[in-house]
């Protein structure tokens, strides 16, 4: 029960959720690590001709170049474009000192993707003031001891909190009152909310809705209609109600890698090998982001663009490198002759929930259960002496097949979700 002196005012209410977004992070730490690169455009990304941009500097953006984009449409935008191969292990290293950075200020930190994250800043008013100074010693350190630009937006509610640090971008940092949010949203197109994709936003449009605020002209049932059972979440942001703090994250949170290779893998068994480091390098991601997964999915596209994707859901939540590459195997292994030619391969683990203060539950029986310690030791060398210090003995190729392509022209490997905005 909360109590109140008759007389006294309310507190006001703070908007100490933020959200902070690293900018055009790929290619900001390829300009830090390389300051001639500074002024240029620069993407990060496969050079071959199935190139695809990763990441896209703001200098390349003012060309018209964004990330996905084929990287021969970025050539013709910029015949003057630099092409930086991907160097994910370099990124993820760099992400978890920006999350150290931040957890040694606040101390409710909720790390969403490789380069942003959520905030409960309220907490830590007492020592470091109020939202907007924790906002800018958070962006003046990650300035000055990384060297890299962010930006930060701030609200009572997740939804708001990260639509603002949109609208700061690039290297700002922008505030809402919890008395301004509905006239802060009003103007601004409905897509701008989490959620609302192109297929939603035409049905709105169908309705007379096309920006935020529109969406408190209509009523719930109408709303509804058109958009599912998400119109009663899009009505409370609309008018500024919505109060979503930390610890809601959306049902489709996901971790994964995707590659794309300038030559197509003809060979099952060489398939196969990469499909388990990537099932191994998905797994360390969920250890370090502290989650488990039941579902883990695998996704095959062919040369002509056809795209097969299948899941295997499992018994245990599990973040066991051993355990997923069991089920990436199996389902790749019941495909494989429907795609005799592998232009793109990616796995990702969905439906996340936390591992809890002590981590994974302990398997007691099976294989899984002696891969939990060996993988526990491999993160111990890992983290030691580099990424590729240790690796499965499967997945070593054998002698005279050639090197081991992992990250380089036409091999764009990306963390799945990322922003890079």
């Amino acid at each position: 029960m909360t109590m109140q002196v008759p007389g006294a005012a309310p507190d006001p209410e703070i908007p100490g959720i933020l959200h902070l977004d690293m900018d055009a992070f790929f290619a900001s730490v390829e300009i830090r690590d390389d300051p001639s690169l500074r002024g240029l455009p620069v993407v990060v990304g496969g050079a071959g001709a199935r190139g695809v941009v990763a990441a896209a500097s703001y200098p390349a953006r003012a060309r018209g170049i964004r990330s996905a984009m084929p990287m021969a449409t970025a050539r013709r935008l910029a015949p003057d474009l630099v092409i930086v191969p991907g160097r994910i292990h370099r990124y993820r290293e760099v992400s978890r000192q920006v999350m150290d950075l931040l957890r040694d200020v606040v101390a409710d930190v909720e790390q969403i993707s490789v380069d942003e994250a959520f905030l409960d800043a309220r907490p830590a008013r007492r020592l470091f003031g109020p939202p907007e100074e924790i906002a800018g010693l958070l962006r003046r350190r990650i300035r000055e001891e990384l060297g890299l630009p962010s930006s930060v937006g701030g609200s009572v509610s997740r939804a708001v909190a990260k639509i603002a640090s949109a609208r700061a971008k690039p290297d700002g940092m922008l505030i809402i009152p919890a008395e301004s949010t509905a006239a802060f949203l009003a103007p601004l197109p409905v897509s701008v909310i989490s959620g609302i994709g192109p297929t939603a936003v035409k049905a709105l449009e169908r309705i007379g809705v096309h920006t935020v605020g529109d969406v408190r002209d209509v009523p719930v049932s109408t709303l509804t209609r058109a958009i599912g059972p998400q119109a009663l979440q899009v009505m409370r942001l609309a008018d500024g109600s919505d109060r979503t703090g930390l610890g809601h994250r959306v049902r489709d949170k996901s971790l994964g890698t995707e590659r794309t290779w300038d030559e197509d893998l003809t060979d099952p068994h060489e398939v196969r090998r990469r499909i388990t480091v990537m099932a191994d390098d998905v797994a360390r991601q969920l250890r370090r982001s502290g989650f488990v997964a039941r579902t883990v999915v695998l996704k095959l596209r062919s040369p002509d663009g056809a795209t097969i994707t299948r899941s295997a859901t499992m018994d245990q939540p599990t973040s066991s490198g051993e355990r997923l590459r069991e089920h990436v195997v199996a389902l790749w292994e019941r495909e494989s002759t429907r795609m005799p030619r592998v232009r793109l391969a990616g796995v990702r683990a969905t439906q996340l929930a936390s591992a809890g203060p002590g981590g994974e539950p302990r398997e007691l029986t099976g294989r899984s259960a002696g891969w939990q310690d060996l993988e526990a030791a491999m993160d111990r060398a890992r983290d030691r002496f580099g990424a590729s210090s240790l690796a499965r003995g499967s997945t070593l190729r054998p002698e005279g097949a050639g090197p081991v392509v992992r990250s380089g022209p036409g091999d764009r490997e990306v963390p799945i979700p990322r922003g890079d905005a």
